[in-house]
């Protein structure tokens, strides 16, 4: 973050110099890294991919001007996947992950296009075997979980920093803290996690490449 506000405009600006207030929106690229997935240590053996994929939005709102800040509320979420090369019955499993929260941005700089960012919300994780056909999906879940968790993270607005813009490039860095608990088979006939593959829970570090304007 010291590195980042040294590069930007960040602590030099007057209030007179400041973006003026509007919404704060972006759509992203999500890139979901997840140590306690990898340890995982299910009973068919394997593991799941090192970083996944997905996509996600948010949109804030000015709460509050300071002197050479500005602090946001809004809400946030994201739909992403990781897969593995756990064999179940018919197909490797996926581990799927969706959140949605509120969250504060507290943007600096004379463009506002550097923010510390801290959310709580709701989590939903699962593992299924998925099958695309030309006849529909089918899908079996193996195990599912819901939890309350926080995250802390920072954002650098690389587009919004250009002279006459307010759009652009996004890129920014979060750390999910939630506690899923252990994962096991929760049917009896399915036996590819096992009656005990490990406990899944933070940190959870997630890289959002993503498109912003106000």
């Amino acid at each position: 973050a010291a590195l980042l506000l040294a590069m930007t405009p960040a602590g030099h600006a007057s209030p007179d110099s400041a973006v003026p207030p509007s919404s704060r929106w972006d759509v992203s690229l999500e890139l979901p890294m997840w140590p306690s997935l990898q340890d995982l240590r299910p009973a068919a053996g394997g593991t799941f991919d090192p970083v996944g994929a997905g996509f996600g939005g948010a949109w804030h709102f000015p709460v509050r001007q300071l002197a050479n800040s500005e602090l946001m509320f809004g809400i946030d979420g994201f739909i992403a996947a990781t897969e593995s090369n756990i064999r179940g019955t018919y197909e490797d499993l996926l581990a799927r992950h969706l959140y949605l929260g509120g969250s504060l941005k507290w943007l600096f700089g004379e463009a506002r296009n550097l923010s510390l960012d801290l959310g709580l919300g709701y989590h939903e994780m699962d593992m299924a075997q998925v099958r695309y056909s030309y006849w529909g999906t089918y899908e079996a879940e193996h195990w599912s979980s819901s939890r309350a968790g926080g995250y802390l993270g920072m954002t650098w607005d690389a587009g919004a920093g250009r002279p006459g813009r307010r759009n652009g490039l996004s890129v920014g860095w979060r750390v999910h803290f939630v506690d899923f608990g252990r994962v096991a088979d929760e049917d009896a006939f399915f036996r590819a996690l096992g009656s005990d593959a490990g406990r899944l829970e933070g940190p959870l570090y997630m890289l959002r490449i993503a498109y912003s304007g106000r």
